[in-house]
């Protein structure tokens, strides 16, 4: 084997590991603007990696003199359970072999669970969630049935709450309808047969996600 060939052997190589190269969710999160979560600090987020690490209970003293806790980390997902009625979770989310976006969803749990999703690109740049999602609405979970007693059960879900679920370990994005929760027991079997489903799942494809 020649010497140049060997050399453009080595510079393939080296090339294919750059573009496979990925920043875990470890580094976003230490570099991320205090505006984001604005109840944690830097050196807030440093030790709960530090503590995760050490395999210590991460938790932390935040801004408002409340207790964090951040729950799991891996390489590409982390969950933090904010405040006591607030949760957080991110996830790394593939464009290129070398590019993410960060999908960041946060779940209010009081006194009605609902759920908001934002995504940022590399430099914490919030990036506009059409581009990367259609959000749902509530008549999505409706069946087409449209008579009077499914008009009128139906019309009981004044409010959309719903819920978004980051899996751990997949590219994907459950949105659970929490409107039902509200409503009494005789109003939730009223409307129960004009559901098609309490859950959509979403797959990650091409930079956005979709439904499937």
């Amino acid at each position: 084997m020649t010497r140049r060939l060997k050399c453009l052997l080595c510079l393939l190589v080296a090339m294919t590991c750059v573009a496979q190269a990925r920043t875990p969710i470890r580094q976003w999160f230490a570099v991320m603007p205090d505006s984001v979560l604005p109840l944690l600090t830097k050196t807030n987020r440093l030790d709960f990696i530090d503590f995760f690490d050490y395999h210590m209970d991460a938790v932390v003293t935040n801004r408002l003199d409340g207790k964090s806790h951040l729950d799991t980390l891996t390489v590409d997902y982390l969950l933090i359970n904010y405040t006591r009625s607030c949760d957080v979770a991110m996830k790394l989310l593939s464009v290129t072999d070398s590019t993410d976006v960060l999908c960041m969803v946060t779940t209010v749990k009081a006194p009605m669970c609902d759920s908001r999703v934002a995504f940022y690109d590399e430099a914490w740049q919030p990036i506009a969630v059409e581009r990367c999602f259609v959000a749902p609405q509530m008549a999505d979970f409706r069946t087409a049935e449209r008579t009077d007693s499914a008009n009128a059960a139906w019309g009981r879900m004044d409010i959309f709450f719903k819920t978004y679920h980051l899996a751990l370990d997949a590219p994907t994005l459950t949105c659970r309808l929490g409107t039902t929760d509200y409503l009494s027991r005789d109003e939730r079997g009223a409307v129960a047969p004009y559901i098609v489903a309490d859950s959509l799942v979403y797959s990650w494809a091409d930079g956005c996600f979709v439904r499937k």
